[in-house]
């Protein structure tokens, strides 16, 4: 055999050996590829169910702030009725008090410190 033909078959079981490592890691691409879907599939639904979750406690609170707001304006109206009919009873002890609290208002924003 020449040295022409020995590069020759050595270049044939090079290339032979490199496809078959090639076709064996393409096997093993897929499979890694399985095995990790497989093994971390857990997670992501973990994940999934976690923004899921935290959706619904969204939605919970949003609804409870919800029916605060509703509740605090109720109660508004409530005090604010009471209050006007306080007022309409007895209009004269609610300007005295209106007048005393301006009084002393003005008196402590006016006075100078040193």
């Amino acid at each position: 055999m020449t040295t022409e033909t020995l590069v020759r078959t050595s270049n044939a079981k090079i290339s032979e050996a490199l496809e078959l490592l090639n076709e064996a890691a393409k096997e093993k691409k897929d499979e890694l590829k399985g095995l990790m879907t497989n093994r971390y599939s857990h997670i992501r639904e973990a994940m999934t169910s976690g923004v899921e979750r935290g959706k619904d406690v969204l939605k919970h609170t949003q609804d409870l702030a919800q029916e605060a707001i509703i509740q605090g304006k109720e109660r508004v109206k409530e005090i604010s009725g009471e209050v006007d009919k306080r007022v309409h009873k007895d209009p004269w002890t609610y300007i005295a008090g209106a007048a005393v609290t301006s009084l002393l208002l003005g008196y402590f924003m006016g006075s100078k410190r040193k």
